[in-house]
């Protein structure tokens, strides 16, 4: 027969208690569970250096009527939009709409016009605030107003100009997002 001290016993008592404790309070979970689940994507902040002057409401938005035979430039803050030639029937109002400096959400119009040429889109994120960004992961989504959810949409990005470019083929509020 083995016999246990009292000494013996409180080891072991004490050892089978932080075990369960440890399992009880931080391995109750897969520490690949995060992993599994994706993460709500998120519109990217802008990081305005202190001191920078403060934009106009003028500056946040721009409209020009743009040629369907020859096409043009469109330009507003960080965001470009270059319309090809027959990208519309006629002459049409484009705008670039920024109504809150603080985030990349860009609001694009006339809203709801579909193109025959896709629009190309370049947003620069240089003034974004990185914090916890994988870069990786910056990426544009358009809003689908029927679901209220931001579509990914294809799209390139040059980490060297901190540029992304996509090719749209309607208008519709679009931002730059990441997980």
């Amino acid at each position: 027969m083995v016999k246990l001290t009292r000494n013996k016993l409180t080891q072991i008592f004490v050892s089978t208690l932080v075990v369960a404790l440890v399992f009880a309070a931080g391995c109750s979970q897969s520490p690949t569970s995060n992993l599994d689940q994706p993460t709500e994507p998120r519109v990217l902040q802008r990081s305005l250096p202190s001191g920078s002057a403060q934009l106009g409401s003028a500056n946040l938005s721009v409209a020009e009527t743009i040629s369907a035979e020859k096409g043009g430039v469109l330009t507003c803050l960080d965001v470009i939009l270059e319309v090809p030639p027959g990208a519309v029937d006629t002459a049409s109002l484009f705008s670039i709409d920024i109504p809150d400096i603080n985030v990349f959400f860009n609001e694009f119009g006339t809203h709801g016009m579909v193109f025959n040429v896709p629009v190309k889109v370049t947003m620069s994120y240089r003034d974004a605030d990185l914090s916890g960004i994988d870069e990786k992961t910056i990426r544009i989504a358009w809003l689908n107003e029927t679901s209220g959810e931001l579509e990914d949409m294809e799209c390139e990005v040059d980490f060297v100009n901190k540029t992304v470019t996509g090719y749209l083929d309607h208008f519709s509020a679009y931002g730059l997002i990441s997980d």
